[in-house]
C-alpha cells in the first residue's frame, strides 16, 4: 500500500505503523472480526476484574469467608452453564430468519422466559444440595444466601442468553459493555461487604445476584431495542414457536454440554486418580493455558453467527476466521512455549516442574480445538446439530477414557494427552462431517 507525498508529487510507501493502523481499521469494519473481538473481550475483562474482585475480597475478608462465597458463586455460575438450555445458540440459529417487530420478540421473549424459569428451578435445587455436596458450607451459611442463589442462577443464565441475542445481530459490542460495567460494579461495591451488618457471604452472593440481574433488566430495556428489530416482550403464538425451538434447544445443549464437561471433569479425573497435590500442579497449568483456549471458540462464535446471516460467503468467512485464529493465539502461544516454566515458577519451583511439559502439550492441543471449533461452527451453521453433538460427545467418552487410563502411568501429562486424544477424535468427526456436507453440495436452511 502507498501514499502520497514528498517533493514533486512522489509516491512513497506507508510506515509499517500506518500501514498496521489502516488493517485494523478495516478489520474493524467486518462483521466477523468485530463481533470476535467483542467476544474475546469480554471473556478476558470479566475475568481480569474477576480476579481483582477476588483479590479485594481476599484482603478485606476472612479466609474461611472467602472460600464459601467463591464456592457459591462458582456453584452458581456452574448452574447456569445447564439452565440456559442452549438458547443463546439458538438465537443465533434462529433469529436471522425472524422478521422485526413481533416474530423477532416473541422469540427473544421465550427464550429469556424458559432460562428464566429453568434457572428458577435450578437454583432451588442447587441451595438445597449444595450443603450436601459441599460439606465446607454446612453450619457457614445464613438463610438469605439460599434465597439469593437462585435469583443468582436466573440472573446469569438470562445475562449469557441475552449475550447471544447481540452475537446473533452480530453486536457483541453491547455484551462487552454490560458485561464489563456489571464487572466494575462489582469491584466498586465489595469494600462496603466489610463495613456493613451481617453474613460477609451473604453480601458478596448479594453483589453478584444484583449485578446480573441489573444488567439484564438494563438489557432489556435498551440492549435488545438497539439491535434495531422492534423489540417487545411478547408471547402471542407462543405455543407454534416453541414448538420449533425445541429441536434446536435439544441440539445445541447436545453440543454444549459435550463440549463443556470434559473441561470440568479434568480436574476431578487428576484429584480421583493423583490425589489433591498433583492436580493443584495440573488446574494451575490447565488455567494458565486458558489464555489461548478462548480464542477459537469466540471466533467459532462469531462465524456461526456469520453463516447464519450469510451462508454463501461460508468458505470466505471460513479462511477468515483460521487467519484471525492464528493471528490472535499464535504469539501468546510462543510465549507460553518460550516462558511457559518462568510464569509457572510463580506459583513456586515446584509447579514449574511438574507443569512444563504438561503446559506444552495444552499448546498442542490448542491446535486441534481450534480446528473442531471452527468444525462445530460450520456444522451448527448447516443445522446439523445431531451430528455435531454426536462428535461432541464422542470426545468426551475418548478424553475421559484415555485421560483415566493414563494418569497412574505418566502423570499429570496423561490428563493433557487423554484430553487431546478426545479432541483429535472429535475433531477428525467433526471435519469429515462438514466436508461430507460440502461435498453433497449441503446449504444451510432456515431454523
Amino acid at each position: 500500500m502507498r501514499a502520497v507525498g514528498g517533493a514533486g508529487g512522489r509516491i512513497t510507501p506507508m510506515s509499517p505503523p500506518v500501514r498496521a493502523w489502516q488493517r485494523l481499521r478495516g478489520l474493524a469494519g467486518e462483521s466477523l472480526y468485530r463481533n470476535s473481538a467483542y467476544i474475546m473481550g469480554t471473556t478476558a475483562v470479566t475475568s481480569l476484574l474477576g480476579f481483582g474482585f477476588w483479590v479485594i475480597a481476599a484482603r478485606g475478608l476472612d479466609t474461611a469467608e472467602v472460600g464459601r462465597s467463591a464456592a457459591l458463586i462458582s456453584a452458581m455460575l456452574f448452574v447456569s452453564v445447564f439452565t440456559n438450555f442452549g438458547l443463546g445458540q439458538v438465537f443465533v440459529s434462529r433469529l436471522a430468519s425472524r422478521a422485526p417487530g413481533p416474530e423477532w420478540s416473541l422469540t427473544v421473549t421465550l427464550g429469556i422466559t424458559i432460562a428464566a424459569v429453568a434457572s428458577l428451578v435450578g437454583g432451588a435445587l442447587a441451595a438445597v444440595l449444595l450443603p450436601q455436596l459441599i460439606p465446607a458450607l454446612k453450619g457457614g451459611l445464613s438463610a438469605g444466601t439460599f434465597v439469593l442463589l437462585p435469583f443468582g442462577v436466573v440472573g446469569s443464565a438470562c445475562s449469557l442468553v441475552i449475550d447471544y441475542a447481540c452475537i446473533a445481530e452480530r453486536e457483541a459490542k453491547l455484551s462487552f459493555v454490560r458485561n464489563a460495567a456489571a464487572a466494575v460494579l462489582r469491584i466498586a461495591l465489595i469494600p462496603l461487604v466489610a463495613l456493613v451488618p451481617g453474613d460477609p457471604t451473604t453480601w458478596i452472593l448479594a453483589l453478584w445476584t444484583a449485578s446480573f440481574l441489573l444488567i439484564d433488566v438494563y438489557s432489556i430495556l435498551h440492549d435488545l431495542p438497539a439491535l434495531g428489530h422492534d423489540f417487545a416482550p411478547t408471547f402471542r403464538g407462543g405455543r407454534d414457536e416453541l414448538r420449533k425451538m425445541r429441536g434446536l434447544i435439544a441440539g445445541h445443549q447436545s453440543i454444549n454440554l459435550g463440549a463443556q464437561a470434559t473441561t470440568l471433569l479434568l480436574p476431578v479425573l487428576v484429584s480421583a486418580r493423583l490425589g489433591p497435590t498433583q492436580n493443584a500442579y495440573f488446574y494451575t497449568t490447565f488455567m494458565l493455558s486458558s489464555s489461548i483456549f478462548f480464542i477459537a471458540p469466540a471466533v467459532g462464535n462469531a462465524l456461526f453467527a456469520e453463516g447464519i446471516h450469510h451462508p454463501e460467503h461460508l468458505s470466505r468467512d471460513l479462511r477468515r476466521a483460521v487467519r484471525q485464529i492464528a493471528l490472535l493465539a499464535g504469539p501468546p502461544a510462543l510465549v507460553l512455549l518460550i516462558a511457559g516454566p518462568t510464569i509457572l515458577g510463580v506459583f513456586g519451583s515446584e509447579y514449574a516442574d511438574a507443569g512444563t511439559s504438561l503446559l506444552r502439550i495444552l499448546v498442542a492441543v490448542a491446535i486441534i480445538d481450534a480446528v473442531q471449533q471452527l468444525a462445530v461452527s460450520v456444522l451448527r451453521i448447516r443445522h446439523r446439530l445431531r451430528e455435531a453433538a454426536i462428535a461432541t460427545w464422542l470426545m468426551l467418552a475418548v478424553a475421559i477414557g484415555a485421560t483415566w487410563l493414563l494418569l497412574p502411568p505418566m502423570g499429570i501429562e496423561g490428563a493433557g494427552i487423554g484430553w487431546g486424544l478426545g479432541k483429535l477424535t472429535g475433531m477428525v468427526l467433526t471435519v469429515f462431517l462438514a466436508m461430507r456436507d460440502r461435498a453433497a453440495g449441503a446449504s444451510p436452511a432456515r431454523a
